[in-house]
């Protein structure tokens, strides 16, 4: 009879350690499972900030893009201006190739003439685009570039 109440008391024992063991593992799994939810909020959280990053950077970058193309475009039409005037430079008014220096010694009256009538337009188009006021006889000078791309820059 005792040897059954040894045997009934070390069943007992076993049964309340795999209990308490039990609940110890419980525990402690739960405790791990909330620490796992508040990471995975903390991800989501990240994952939706980088997202809206991720979305600001995509317009940007195509912002950019226009930037630059609209930059090249206009880089390319002063290149053909510069190519341009550099043409005008490069030869006579009979189509022979001479430089400044040629027509300066040919005809220094006309070099003289052309470079003051182009210095005053120039002038009057920087007083156009600091503000002054265009008028009529601005509308119908030379220099109707500047005036139309001021006109076109207001409309825009």
């Amino acid at each position: 009879m005792f040897a059954k109440l040894k045997v009934y008391l070390i069943m007992a024992t076993a049964f309340a350690a795999f209990a308490g063991l039990a609940y110890w593992y419980y525990l402690d799994t739960q405790k791990a499972l909330r620490q796992y939810a508040e990471n995975q909020g903390k991800l989501q959280g990240a994952i939706q900030t980088q997202a809206e990053a991720n979305a600001a950077l995509a317009n940007d970058l195509a912002n950019m893009q226009i930037a630059f193309n609209t930059l090249t475009e206009e880089f390319e039409e002063a290149r053909k201006q510069v190519e341009s005037v550099e043409r005008l430079f490069a030869q006579g008014t009979d189509g022979r190739e001479m430089s400044v220096g040629e027509r300066a010694v040919e005809n220094p009256a006309y070099i003289e003439e052309v470079l003051n009538r182009g210095t005053t337009e120039l002038f009057r188009c920087f007083e156009i685009l600091t503000g002054a006021p265009v008028g009529d006889e601005d509308a119908q000078a030379k220099y109707v570039t500047c005036v139309n791309a001021i006109s076109n820059s207001d409309t825009e």
